[in-house]
């Protein structure tokens, strides 16, 4: 244990001569200053309390008591259970000295001297008090065996360590927030005991765990709290760290710390919506995520079932992971029940867990399906002659832009055709069952334009490659951006929708527009019918 130099004093027959070797290991052990507190004329020496003092003398006349001098070394962050040590340069009487010892502050100590009746040892009866600046003092009454007094007092002091000192943190931060498997750190300033910490360390909400040391850190003692489950997400936890004891047995300043945890990843959608029918038996099956996803974990939680039972198909991961795309491996069943779930094993790419297990369904469409099992019934083409009774006929819209037209003629009225669908619905109106648009107009938004250039360069040859695959999914070879910037449209604020159907062209590009507009009603409404109503699109590409 580290004693206490309280003070160097002269003795009346020697000099003054600090003990250089016991100053130097002061030196060391603790970041100090040594003050002059004044001269102050003594019979006595105060050393260094501890079993071998050092001490030294030069030859010297003896000279009057009331011209020896002493020097004393005030020394800081002393043990609360370090002893000082006086050394007389006489035989003292125990009895006169102890009624002439004064500590400032008051307390209780223990006088221990030693066979020559001129060391005498000072500790505390307990401990000093911490972080206080204590004073002792022997009195001038104090008497020598041979009854020669003390001309004047004799003073030592020193500063006491202060109270140990904690702090908290987390060991795995993201950004302004934590990881739920996080651990709590608690560091120390110097020892502690570690049954208290245990007992002190609490949170709210409250968080089982455990309490193990941290070795061989040279900042001081550390601890680490491990909760024993992960945190809750999107939760402020709040830890108190109050009723540690130190080594001496003090109680530590309570120490706080809150941090909030990352918030769980949810699903936004499911494609194919859930409860949507007739969905083609060839669709591809996404997710959207709110958060970046972790690829192993979500593609483990994810699955797709026909009629209870799990299928097959290729994962793949879209728009900076947070869409999962499935393909399945051959084509769905025909009127079959598709239900697609993502559980909460899936995490998001900050080790967060799926708030909630997500599902959606949906029917595949009956197989023969109607429009290719029999021709539909000829329908007069709403830009011909129609019905008298039918609303408002379809008009084809304003001239295309950026390019001439390519195409069969027949192909090419198809997409004008539909061109005249969308504008009917984006402009206020209504497309009927029959194709006609009822009470068109009302809704201050310019008609979209036919772009032969995106219909040429993009849209067309995707809808072939679409249907020569047999496939339906917006994520073939990249995304609808991707095939736009290969296009040379690299400025472009894009969206895309698709309708997969077979039959009469026209009865295809009808029933997939009038499903895009059914998306008016959903809540929130579907992806399909923002695009087509999103006024800051002026110009679009048709590929039938």
């Amino acid at each position: 244990m580290r004693k206490l130099v309280v003070a160097l004093l002269a003795l009346p027959v020697l000099l003054e001569i600090y003990p250089e070797a016991v100053l130097r290991q002061w030196r060391v052990l603790r970041i100090g200053t040594a003050l002059g507190l004044g001269a102050v004329v003594a019979l006595t020496a105060i050393g260094l309390a501890r079993p071998s003092p050092t001490t030294a003398s030069l030859p010297s006349p003896i000279v009057p008591v009331t011209q020896a001098a002493f020097r004393t070394v005030v020394e800081t962050g002393v043990d609360l259970d370090a002893a000082a040590t006086i050394v007389f340069s006489t035989p003292m009487d125990p009895a006169s000295v102890a009624a002439a010892i004064g500590v400032d502050p008051p307390t209780a100590i223990d006088l221990t001297w030693d066979a020559t009746g001129t060391r005498l040892t000072i500790g505390p009866g307990t401990r000093w008090a911490a972080a206080r600046y204590h004073t002792i003092t022997v009195g001038s009454g104090a008497l020598a065996r041979s009854g020669r007094p003390l001309t004047t007092l004799v003073r030592a002091s020193f500063l006491t360590r202060g109270l140990a000192m904690a702090t908290l943190g987390t060991t795995r931060a993201i950004g302004s927030q934590v990881a739920l498997d996080t651990a709590v750190m608690v560091r120390f300033d110097r020892p502690v005991d570690p049954a208290s910490l245990r007992r002190a360390l609490r949170s709210t909400p409250a968080v089982e765990g455990t309490v193990t040391a941290v070795p061989g850190l040279a900042s001081g003692p550390a601890f680490v709290f491990t909760p024993s489950r992960p945190l809750r997400a999107d939760t402020t936890y709040r830890f108190v760290l109050d009723g540690v004891l130190d080594d001496d047995g003090l109680r530590l300043a309570p120490v706080t710390l809150t941090v909030r945890t990352i918030r769980a990843p949810t699903v936004v959608r499911f494609r194919p919506v859930g409860g949507t029918k007739g969905v083609t038996r060839d669709a591809a099956v996404s997710v959207r995520f709110t958060e970046r996803m972790d690829r192993a974990s979500t593609k483990l939680a994810f699955s797709v079932a026909v009629d209870g039972a799990v299928i097959n198909g290729a994962v793949r991961f879209a728009e900076g992971d947070t869409v999962l795309v499935f393909t399945p491996t051959s084509r769905l069943r025909a009127s079959g029940k598709i239900v697609a779930q993502v559980g909460t094993e899936a995490r998001s790419a900050a080790g967060a867990p799926l708030a909630a297990v997500a599902r959606a369904s949906f029917r595949t469409a009956a197989a023969p399906r109607p429009a290719a099992a029999r021709p539909a019934a000829p329908r007069p083409a709403p830009t011909a002659k129609p019905k008298a009774a039918s609303p408002t006929p379809v008009a084809p819209s304003p001239g295309s832009t950026g390019g001439s037209t390519t195409g069969t003629a027949s192909w090419s009225s198809v997409e004008r055709y539909y061109l005249g669908l969308m504008n009917c619905t984006r402009t206020g109106g209504l497309i009927s069952a029959t194709g006609g648009c009822s009470s068109p107009g009302g809704r201050d938004v310019a008609p979209l334009k036919l772009s032969s250039g995106i219909s040429t360069k993009v849209s067309r040859p995707y809808a072939k490659l679409l249907a020569t695959r047999g496939e339906c999914s917006h994520f073939i070879g990249g995304n609808p951006g991707d095939r736009l910037r290969r296009a040379g449209y690299t400025n472009y604020t894009w969206a895309e929708n698709l309708g997969c159907r077979s039959g009469d062209s026209r009865d295809a590009v009808l029933a997939s527009h009038r499903f895009f507009q059914s998306e008016r009603s959903w809540s929130p409404l579907g992806g399909h019918y923002v695009n087509l109503m999103n006024r800051k699109y002026d110009r679009v590409g048709i590929g039938v």
